[in-house]
């Protein structure tokens, strides 16, 4: 439906600058008064003279009211949003800004910066005599990464001889840094240059021009702003300008909000559409031969159909670097602090492993070396039982295959893999744990009370399992599934709630919540009891078999391995998805980081509180609802089993994010199993070491600074925290 022209207004809000500055307020200037001009609107237009007066600029064109502005993103995009969110009346287009998806009034203009260095870096390729091309960027953000790597890709699909040299400049607007590195580049047999500094690389591009040097500029058609019409010296050195549109751009989107059809997000600008390219070759049209003129447009050709890709990803990254490249492209800093904390945790596990060996003593006793090579043996063995009693032995495991593959019978690999399938099993129960106390870090919620969520999800699900008869299984196990989720979803939804209306400290009421659990366990399951089943045993009666988790073995009951894990991996797929993917999920984060920044932008911190805390018991109820659909299949008095206290340290470690604790579970699921091991001879290690290992683990994980200075690992210059709980009384 079209939008008629008096019910919209339509503003720009310059970046800083005037409207006239030659590049993205003067051509988001033209592209709004085309648009006006075909749609008869009266545009208005403020100019920003002072970075610290821009929100006020805001605020006064929606004062002067308009319905829609128009503005520059690239520095100022956070600002755009959060102004945003304040005015979902009206539209913002913030050019070269990708907004939040939960920005709904917000829609960025991105270009397709890749496409139009790639189209400079073949041209720069063709051009070269010397096959030395210089590369000049300004400060690493997005669309600089961009055009490096696309103008680095193009001239290696033209000149796969030539050299390109780089250099950078930390600043947007220090021409004289930039005719310096003009300079250095020339002085090092360069002889084409493509700058993308913004007015850095202005100075860039007169330096190296009137050095003798071709240059390529970028953005906007620097033969026109930069050069002045060939009115400033070594405007003919110019080859072109990878240019954007963002006239062409502003004009679209401005069409759009005047018949009605402008939407939040992104409107994306290509080759495809017209929204990038090579600007004019203006002077040096005569130097470029037919030729090189005609392989470029074989190459514009082929990038619009998709037969010549840039392989530039979004943020600048290289996509046609090796697998090892990719590998070492990783952030190790992020992968190795945890790493070294479990090698740590285990060098300090060995200590007390040889220190409290009986033997080791006695070999001391009768000389240094035979002690050293008894600590040696004691140690080896217990990590090596540790390793078996959580992987298998690998010599059983290849037995087993051979075997299998030779006579087709599986006995013996099955049990030679059920070490590891135990570690799958202790592991699934601890993901759900950890993910729900995880998704409470995350709304700021410091969730203590996992251990009474998961009795009451083991009362709800083992109820409906044994007193619902008659169901078909696709029925009665999704009933009994989320019977378990519920039940602990309204148990830690108590305390959301509490927490909300009353500010009583989420600490305080899920301790107090496990003790009611823990009690009311113990009444609905003592002999005699409203659930305990008929007998001597407190225990309730045995679920029916419609209501059980398939079992990866069913022959072999001593495995109880089973389709529970992939309940825990799709659990942590989801909570991802709501974090970080949805609406919810971002109210969820803003509520953890600041409950008063997000009241202020509207957001309900009561209903937020509530609803993470809600998901954080239901997930913590699925812990008991794996234990019993697929373990154990009834519910006993006693049971305690520690998860909800352990997934406190299995969020830590992994940080609150769900794939690092679905990779922190299975560490411990691996240390539980293979503890379990280690007790047996020939090691016979206490399975309290690995408590200690564990506890150890969380330490160094929990005070990074001490991994840092014993492995003198310099701290990263931006080092994203884990999200964790606020102080107390805070809200």
């Amino acid at each position: 439906m079209q939008q008629s022209p008096d019910a919209l207004r339509a503003g720009l809000v310059t970046d800083l600058g005037p409207v006239d500055d030659g590049s993205f307020n003067q051509y988001a200037h033209e592209g709004l008064i085309r648009a006006a001009q075909e749609h008869g609107l009266d545009p208005v237009v403020i100019e920003t003279t002072d970075p610290e007066a821009y929100v006020e600029n805001l605020r006064s064109a929606v004062e002067g009211g308009c319905t829609l502005i128009v503005t520059i993103g690239s520095r100022t995009g956070p600002q755009i949003e959060r102004f945003a969110v304040r005015h979902p009346e009206v539209r913002f287009v913030a050019v070269d800004h990708e907004p939040a998806e939960e920005s709904h009034n917000v829609t960025g203009l991105l270009f397709a910066e890749d496409q139009a260095a790639f189209l400079a870096g073949a041209l720069a390729g063709l051009m070269t005599e010397e096959n030395r091309v210089g590369f000049v960027g300004g400060p690493d953000v997005r669309p600089v990464r961009r055009f490096h790597r696309g103008f680095e890709h193009g001239l290696d699909c033209t000149n796969a001889r030539a050299k390109l040299l780089e250099t950078t400049i930390d600043s947007f607007v220090d021409i004289e840094a930039g005719a310096e590195a003009a300079g250095e580049l020339v002085d090092r047999g360069v002889d084409v240059v493509f700058a993308a500094a913004g007015q850095s690389g202005d100075g860039t591009l007169q330096a190296a021009a009137q050095d003798g040097a071709w240059v390529i500029g970028v953005d906007k058609d620097q033969w026109v702003t930069t050069f002045r019409e060939g009115k400033v010296e070594g405007s003919e050195r110019l080859l072109t300008s990878a240019v954007k549109r963002v006239d062409h751009a502003v004009y679209d989107a401005v069409s759009r909000a005047a018949e009605g059809q402008l939407r939040g997000g992104i409107l994306r600008f290509h080759l495809r559409n017209q929204g990038v390219g090579l600007a004019p070759y203006h002077e040096a049209d005569g130097e470029i031969s037919s030729a090189v003129k005609g392989r470029i447009q074989e190459i514009a050709d082929g990038l619009r159909s998709g037969e010549i890709r840039t392989y530039v990803g979004p943020d600048g990254e290289d996509l046609r670097e090796s697998f090892i490249g990719r590998i070492t492209a990783w952030n190790w800093h992020a992968v190795l602090m945890p790493l070294l904390a479990v090698f740590s945790a285990l060098i300090i596990g060995a200590v007390f492993i040889g220190a409290f060996d009986p033997v080791v003593w006695e070999a001391f006793d009768r000389g240094i070396g035979l002690g050293a090579f008894a600590v040696w043996r004691s140690v080896s063995r217990a990590y090596i039982a540790l390793f078996q009693g959580a992987f298998g032995s690998p010599g059983r495991i290849v037995q087993g295959i051979q075997v299998y593959m030779a006579t087709g019978d599986a006995a013996g690999l099955v049990s030679a893999i059920r070490p590891l399938t135990e570690t799958v099993r202790i592991s699934t129960p601890y993901v759900f744990a950890g993910l729900a106390v995880a998704l409470g870090f995350q709304c700021g919620l410091f969730n203590i009370g996992a251990e009474g969520q998961y009795f009451i999800g083991g009362l709800t699900s083992v109820f409906v399992g044994y007193a619902i008869t008659g169901l078909p299984w696709f029925i009665h196990l999704p009933l009994a599934l989320l019977a378990g989720f519920v039940g602990g979803g309204i148990w830690a939804g108590i305390s959301g709630f509490l927490k909300a209306e009353t500010g009583a400290h989420e600490v305080i009421t899920t301790i107090m919540l496990n003790y009611i659990a823990f009690r009311l366990s113990d009444y609905m399951l003592q002999v005699g009891g409203p659930m305990a089943a008929p007998g001597a045993r407190p225990v309730s009666p045995r679920i029916m078999p419609s209501a059980e988790l398939p079992q990866f073995f069913p022959a072999n009951p001593a495995i109880n391995v089973n389709t529970g894990i992939f309940l825990a991996l799709a659990a942590a797929g989801f909570v991802y998805w709501l974090l970080f993917k949805t609406t919810i999920g971002f109210e969820i984060r803003t509520v953890g980081a600041s409950p008063r920044a997000a009241r202020t932008a509207g957001m309900s911190v009561t209903r937020n509180f509530v609803l993470a805390m809600a998901i954080s018991g239901g997930l913590a109820g699925m812990a008991a609802v794996h234990d019993i659909l697929g373990v154990i299949r009834f519910m006993p008095n006693a049971f305690h089993s520690g998860y909800g206290f352990d997934a406190i340290a299995l969020a830590l470690l992994g940080k609150s994010h769900p794939v690092g604790v679905v990779l922190a579970s299975f560490l411990f699921g691996a240390l539980r199993a293979g503890a379990q091991r280690m007790q047996a001879p020939p090691a016979r290690v206490p399975i309290d070491i690995i408590s200690i290992v564990q506890a150890l683990v969380i330490i160094f994980v929990a005070a990074p600074e001490l991994i840092r200075l014993v492995y003198r690992i310099r701290e990263p210059e931006e080092e994203r925290e884990a999200v964790f709980t606020r102080g107390w009384g805070q809200t």
